[in-house]
């Protein structure tokens, strides 16, 4: 646990739909550290969630009008981080997160050993270190895993949960909203690493996510048409085209998945980004 006198950290959960899991995740975060300044990013979830969270919370919840994605709704708590507390580090958390014991204060630390770590996050339990590269865009590959609090730079980071430093973000700019969710992680670990800045994988560090609200079917468009968007914005238009390739073959291989899979492909190529435009 963080003594009490340390530097303040701002925590930020997306929540959509799943109080019971965002309340666990806050309480196993603050008991880590008791000063987090939380706020609760609620994406227009039922009166049901909604109201469950505000009785059993003492968290600040922003209750959204819609539901932004995980991006849009991040760059509302960061703006308002950015005006208002002069803390060094805001985490950023999915709303089903399991952080392990000193997981917390392991990002932090690391953050102090080193200026130039942008972004800090923890490792997963099955030792995955995520690579980008044009032809299979982000990719977990399994790694030896090292001695706790060892880094490792890494291409971007895992997007369950992670750090950043208020100076990286104030150069490099928010989420970019094109990508609603999933991918927008990566991107901004990409962007921080194209100005200069470390991504840092933690090891010792753990976090789970061993479940997920968001439908299926999001999660295939999403998957194809951010991952075309994050080659072509860091490898171009001809490696969009291969990493098109890909994934088309990868939906023939996937028949469950590969109408939506086309369709993010579709999307992708006639510009159409943000939300989906389904339910």
């Amino acid at each position: 646990m963080r003594e009490n006198n340390a530097e303040p950290v701002a925590l930020l959960v997306v929540h959509w739909n799943n109080p019971r899991a965002c309340l666990a995740t806050v309480r196993a975060l603050r008991g880590q550290d008791p000063n987090l300044q939380t706020v609760i990013l609620d994406n227009a979830s039922s009166a049901d969630a909604y109201e469950m969270l505000r009785r059993e919370t003492d968290a600040e919840i922003v209750r959204l009008s819609h539901n932004h994605g995980w991006g849009p709704a991040l760059n509302i708590g960061l703006r308002k981080w950015l005006a208002e507390s002069r803390g060094e580090f805001c985490l950023i958390s999915a709303h089903d997160a399991v952080p392990s014991e000193g997981c917390v204060e392991l990002l932090v630390e690391a953050m102090h050993r080193d200026a130039r770590i942008g972004i800090a996050c923890p490792q997963y339990a099955d030792a995955t270190v995520p690579r980008f590269s044009a032809l299979h865009g982000v990719k977990l590959h399994v790694d030896l895993a090292q001695s706790r609090g060892a880094l490792q730079w890494v291409d971007v980071p895992h997007g369950t949960l992670f750090l950043i430093r208020r100076e990286c973000l104030r150069e490099i700019g928010l989420f970019d909203e094109r990508y609603f969710a999933y991918g927008d992680e990566h991107e901004l670990g990409a962007r921080a690493v194209r100005h200069g800045w470390k991504v840092a994988l933690v090891w010792g560090a753990i976090v789970a996510n061993p479940e997920t609200s968001t439908p299926s079917a999001w999660r295939s468009y999403l998957f194809a048409r951010n991952s075309l968007l994050l080659v072509h914005d860091y490898f171009g238009v001809v490696a969009a085209f291969l990493r098109a390739i890909v994934i088309a073959i990868n939906a023939l291989r996937e028949r469950q998945t590969a109408r939506m899979r086309m369709r993010g492909l579709r999307d992708y190529f006639a510009g159409r980004f943000g939300a989906p435009g389904f339910e």
